[in-house]
């Protein structure tokens, strides 16, 4: 079982346009759209759930956006525990241009105070506390956090998985990865800039042997795995000792906006070894980005011709 828990919630609407570009025009004509329940957690949960991987969605609804996302997520069969909260659950708006351009919107979302804090705990620990002992469970923690949220609030959950002997997997960023990191998660999965704002260091312009060895050094540090995008350059994983590097062939993209979420998935939907699950992995992300849609309905089925998964020299 795969528990996801996304703090900030959204629905995705997503227009697909036919200008090249925006230009100075103030009025622009969608050619399709698409409203998706959505956040980086309830991404992972609808990537896994439609690979036929056991999962549960927990998130902080409100209002008449909250209850429409719950009702997209009871439609694709993605079984949910949503927490009432006051104020309107965020939208986040994309319009995807040709040429795999993507711009994007994203709402700030509504604060959550310790009483919908606690409510959401007291979710992610009977989820937890009901799963299958005879499988491996993780919690996932992914995406940004409400305003104003305390980012302790991710290692508190990393805290409550760790009480369950379940296996923590974080994708967040600033100080919230950083309490990740101090509560000791089993697995961090920034892209390469979040890792450099982690480590204090630039890495935005280096080569993946470079960023591969920051990883392999803060993996080795803290006992934790690394699982780090990279964009066109692929994505390395490391648990401090070996380093994986995987990466397939330049793809024009249709939409980027799941395809991170997607790669993680990837990584959890099965067991297995470091590189059947990096090559799945990298399947799952390439796919999404030839959707148009956040999240892809066939996780892996399109662009996964010839990944490589190598080990990196220490």
């Amino acid at each position: 079982m795969i528990v996801t828990l996304t703090l900030n919630p959204s629905l995705d609407l997503t227009y697909v346009v036919a200008e090249a570009a925006l230009g100075d025009a103030d009025v622009h004509r969608a050619r399709t759209m698409t409203v998706e329940a959505s956040g980086k957690g309830v991404n992972v949960s609808r990537d896994l759930h439609a690979a036929g991987a056991a999962t549960a969605a927990v998130l902080p609804m409100g209002g008449a956006t909250g209850r429409h996302l719950t009702e997209l997520l009871a439609a694709d069969g993605v079984p949910t525990h949503g927490v009432p909260i006051a104020g309107e659950t965020r939208i986040n708006t994309s319009m995807l241009l040709p040429a795999g351009r993507t711009i994007k919107v994203n709402g700030p979302g509504e604060p959550l105070d310790r009483d919908d804090v606690d409510r959401l705990v007291a979710a992610v620990d009977a989820v937890l506390a009901g799963r299958d002992l005879s499988e491996q469970s993780w919690l996932v923690i992914a995406g940004s956090l409400p305003p104003a949220m305390d980012p302790e609030v991710v290692g508190e959950f990393v805290d409550l998985a760790a009480r369950h002997t379940v296996m923590t997997a974080v994708d967040v960023s600033g100080a919230a990865l950083t309490a990740a990191l101090q509560h000791r998660a089993n697995l961090l999965a920034p892209n390469e800039i979040e890792l450099a704002e982690l480590i204090g260091a630039d890495l935005a312009t280096d080569t993946v042997a470079a960023t591969a060895d920051a990883a392999r050094r803060l993996a080795a540090q803290h006992g934790v795995e690394l699982l780090v995008s990279m964009g066109r350059a692929g994505a390395v994983h490391t648990e401090g000792a070996t380093v994986l590097h995987g990466s397939g062939p330049e793809l024009v993209p249709v939409n980027t906006a799941g395809a991170g979420d997607a790669f993680l998935a990837g990584w959890l939907a099965a067991p297995g070894t470091h590189s059947d699950r990096m090559a799945r992995a990298l399947a799952w992300g390439r796919s999404a980005c030839l959707c148009p849609t956040t999240v892809d309905p066939r996780p892996g089925t399109r662009g996964g011709d010839r990944i490589t998964v190598t080990t990196l020299p220490s």
